[in-house]
């Protein structure tokens, strides 16, 4: 399964800078691109636009006032919401020590003062892209994973060894099986011509039988029950 191009698609960044000058040189040039860039001056102005939107990447002016683009940093990174955006630093003075803090906070670059608004551009489709990638892959992997779980209960509910727990029915043994190859409770009712109550009660039965207290635990119990 492939993501959608991320070329495709409108880019959302959120711009967090001071500089009037430079925030509207941005804007001009990448009105004519298939980018939406928010701009805030304030950590809290900031906020508000991620709270409106999730962006694909942040571009933060390290060097404002009082250690604010660090501080945005720090709470961006403490936020399971918002802690996942790539974002890229700014700054006008290029010291080695803001480059280290900007890293050691998870930066994914880095671009001194004054810069080519292409090359801001660049970068940000690189690291978008390279997200996208990591998402596909983490997505592919995640369906590959489901497809072995889903094959691998169908072996193992092809061969049980019911002999082990003869306290179970053959009517439990049946639903058993169902479970162990992702059948829903409605679904085993309409094979069987019972009530959705009735294999809820013979699924208590079985839980109780083999001493688990979720359909979940029995699922896992049942790649030992072999």
């Amino acid at each position: 399964m492939c993501l959608q191009n991320q070329f495709s698609r409108r880019t959302d960044v959120l711009l967090l800078d001071k500089e009037e000058k430079l925030v509207q040189a941005i804007k001009t040039y990448f009105s004519i691109k298939n980018m939406n860039i928010s701009v805030a001056t304030k950590i809290s102005t900031a906020f508000l636009e991620l709270k409106k939107k999730l962006p694909d990447c942040l571009v933060i002016d390290i060097a404002m006032p009082n250690n604010l683009g660090l501080e945005f940093i720090q709470k961006i990174k403490e936020n399971k919401k918002f802690q996942h955006i790539p974002f890229i630093l700014l700054t006008t003075k290029g010291l080695t020590e803001d480059r280290i803090k900007g890293y050691n906070l998870g930066c994914s670059a880095y671009i001194t003062k004054p810069f080519d608004p292409e090359e801001l551009e660049s970068i940000i489709k690189s690291i978008i892209s390279k997200n996208d990638k990591f998402f596909e892959f983490i997505l592919n992997t995640y369906i590959l994973l489901k497809q072995n779980r889903f094959q691998l209960s169908i072996k193992y509910s092809e061969y049980l060894d019911f002999s082990l727990y003869p306290q179970l029915t053959k009517q439990e043994q049946y639903i058993l099986q169902k479970i162990l190859i992702g059948t829903e409770v409605h679904e085993i009712a309409l094979i069987l011509k019972i009530s959705r109550r009735n294999v809820e009660k013979y699924i208590s039965r079985i839980l109780d039988k083999t001493n688990l207290s979720s359909i979940q635990q029995l699922k896992i119990f049942g790649c030992f029950f072999v």
